[in-house]
């Protein structure tokens, strides 16, 4: 499969939902991080719970590495096999 060639305004646009991403990992992280603290629950319930924010914490930074990646007109890593911003490659 050849990548497809994609412009530094799509990536712009990606970036932006990676970053809306982010937030929303950033969001459930913190209410991880509520159950976990919450003696009210189970002790096994409040493990679970930080280990998911912990998860959430780490797919939050994940996703705002490659925003900046993809706003200095790069593409990920992950992505290398799928798209390219080098039209001679093509």
């Amino acid at each position: 499969m050849e990548p497809e060639l994609i412009t530094r305004e799509r990536l712009t646009e990606w970036a932006d939902e990676w970053d809306r991403l982010a937030t929303r990992a950033d969001a459930g992280a913190r209410d991880g991080e509520l159950v976990a603290a919450d003696p009210s629950r189970s002790q096994y319930t409040r493990m679970c719970a930080a280990r998911a924010a912990q998860i959430a914490r780490g797919h939050a930074r994940e996703y705002r590495a490659e925003a900046l990646i993809m706003r200095d007109g790069d593409v990920p890593e992950p992505y290398w096999h799928i798209y390219t911003t080098e039209a001679e490659i093509l």
